[in-house]
């Protein structure tokens, strides 16, 4: 098949207690978009800190290190039950806008949030060992009739939606301990209540 083309992926950061993936280093069943083609029950692990999709094409097999999926062919991809599309630079006019896969979550027609998710590296080196430490790190964007903008704090939010600063600061004072535990969670709901929102505005 043509997923199965592509480099034998490593990953030269190997370490027992951080792994710089996703979620873990282990394949999950999941599905993926490569070529205007779709495939199912694809077994499917994803590199954030390279930004590499890793395709098992012998079904998950233990010990299989994995192909590298080209890039430039894949379109879209689930995993985790979460949903990540390609998106390209060149689609949007944005300052320090990268190429690579995003999460999609929140969406409509004229509303789609993403998260980027990536990992910052530590190097360590301890009796003469070299170890490395991944920690998460999530970048956010809003694509808004027709513009992307990046909404990673409140100012830059409320720029985007004046009409709703009240209910904004409201949702920001409601769930202080989720945004301090769990970012990405937070924003989500965040997204999730602002758009519900226009759309009663609209109705």
């Amino acid at each position: 098949m043509d997923i199965n083309n592509g480099l034998a992926y490593t990953d030269p950061y190997s370490s027992p207690n951080s792994n710089l993936y996703f979620d873990n280093d282990t394949f999950e069943k999941g599905s993926l978009s490569y070529q205007g083609q779709k495939y199912y029950d694809t077994f499917l692990k994803y590199d954030i800190y390279r930004d590499i999709l890793i395709l098992n094409p012998q079904g998950g097999l233990l010990g299989f290190t994995g192909i590298s999926l080209i890039k430039e062919k894949v379109e879209s991809f689930s995993i985790y039950n979460r949903k990540f599309v390609k998106l390209d630079k060149d689609q949007f006019h944005l300052t320090n806008f990268n190429s690579g896969y995003y999460e999609i979550s929140e969406h409509n027609s004229d509303f789609i949030f993403y998260t980027k998710h990536s990992k910052l590296m530590q190097k360590k080196i301890d009796d003469d060992r070299i170890t490395y430490l991944f920690s998460k790190s999530s970048l956010y964007y809003l694509f808004y009739k027709k513009t992307l903008y990046q909404i990673n704090n409140k100012s830059e939010i409320l720029k985007i939606f004046p009409d709703q600063k009240k209910q904004i600061n409201e949702f920001y004072l409601m769930n202080r301990d989720l945004k301090k535990n769990n970012q990405n969670q937070f924003m989500e709901n965040l997204m999730k209540y602002i758009n519900n929102s226009l759309s009663k505005q609209n109705k």
